[in-house]
C-alpha cells in the first residue's frame, strides 16, 4: 500500500504588524484515493463511515457524500487543461477522529506514470466552513521543491487582508513531507506557516501508537486555532471582517 500515516508538526510565525509564533503536533495521512477499499479494511480506519479514524468524501472536493474528491480533482484537470490523460492521485490531509475533522489546508499531489508531479491542488478552508481550491499545473520546480505564487482569494483569517500574495513550496520525499507557506503584502515579507511531517506505514498499530502520543488530535485543531486568535487580537488589536460567500470557489495557475 503506498498510502501512508504522517504525524508532523504545524508551524506559523508572524512577522508583521507584530512577532508571534507557536506550533502544535499534528497527524496526517497521505492517501492514494486508489487504495480506499483496502484503507477502509483496516480495523480502527473507515471511508466513508464512523469509526475512531476516518475519511469522509463530504469533507473534501464537491464535498458530497456520493462523490469521491478523485472524480473532482479528474474533472477539473479535463475541463480547464483539456488534459485526458490518467493520474493516480494523493491526498495530504488531516483524517477525522470519532468523526470530526478540519483541514485548514489539504494537498492533492497527481502523478503521471512515471511518479512526476503534474498537477497540485491546495483545498483551503476556513473556521466558517468555506472552501477554495487552488488548481496548479506544475511549471516552476526549484531544488527538487515545487514552487507556486499565488494570489490570496480566500478569507481564512480576521488577522490577514485580501490583498496577499503567497509563494507555496512543497517538497514531497519518499520519508518526508513538508509545505512552507509565505504570505507577502507587496514586498514585504509578513507571514510564514507549514507542515512538517514524516512518513510512516499506515496500519492499525501505527494509528493506535500515534493516537497515544497526540489524543483528540483533530478536535485541538479548532481549539488551538481559536487560542491563539485570542492571544493574537490581544497584541495587534485589530482584525479585517469577512466578506460574504456563498459557495466554494476555485482559482487556476499555470
Amino acid at each position: 500500500m503506498e498510502s501512508t500515516l504522517q504525524p508532523g508538526i504545524v508551524f506559523h510565525q508572524r512577522l508583521s504588524p507584530i512577532n508571534y509564533k507557536f506550533n502544535y503536533k499534528t497527524l496526517s495521512i497521505l492517501i492514494n484515493l486508489n487504495e480506499l477499499e483496502i484503507i477502509h479494511k483496516l480495523f480502527f480506519f473507515s471511508v466513508n463511515s464512523f469509526n475512531l479514524f476516518g475519511f469522509n468524501f463530504k469533507d473534501h472536493g464537491k464535498r458530497k457524500t456520493d462523490s469521491n474528491p478523485k472524480n473532482f480533482i479528474e474533472e477539473k484537470i479535463l475541463k480547464k487543461f483539456k488534459d485526458k490523460k490518467k493520474y493516480t492521485i494523493f491526498l495530504y490531509c488531516s483524517p477525522s477522529f470519532l468523526g470530526y475533522v478540519f483541514n485548514p489546508i489539504s494537498i492533492y499531489l497527481c502523478k503521471n506514470e512515471k511518479n512526476k508531479i503534474k498537477y497540485l491542488c491546495y483545498e483551503v478552508k476556513n473556521t466558517h466552513h468555506e472552501q477554495h481550491c487552488y488548481f496548479i499545473k506544475v511549471n516552476k520546480i526549484r531544488n527538487k521543491k515545487f514552487y507556486s505564487e499565488l494570489d490570496k482569494k480566500f478569507y481564512v483569517s480576521p488577522f490577514l487582508q485580501r490583498q496577499l500574495k503567497y509563494k507555496f513550496y512543497l517538497d514531497n520525499e519518499k520519508e518526508n513531507f513538508t509545505l512552507n507557506i509565505d504570505a507577502f503584502k507587496k514586498n514585504q515579507l509578513i507571514l510564514k506557516t507549514g507542515i512538517k511531517s514524516k512518513s510512516k506505514l499506515l496500519s492499525d498499530l501505527s494509528l493506535i501508537s500515534e493516537l497515544i502520543k497526540n489524543l483528540f488530535f483533530s478536535q485541538k485543531i479548532m481549539i488551538l486555532i481559536h487560542y491563539q486568535a485570542m492571544k493574537i487580537f490581544k497584541k495587534q488589536r485589530s482584525f479585517f471582517s469577512k466578506p460574504k460567500k456563498k459557495h466554494d470557489t476555485i482559482s487556476f495557475y499555470g
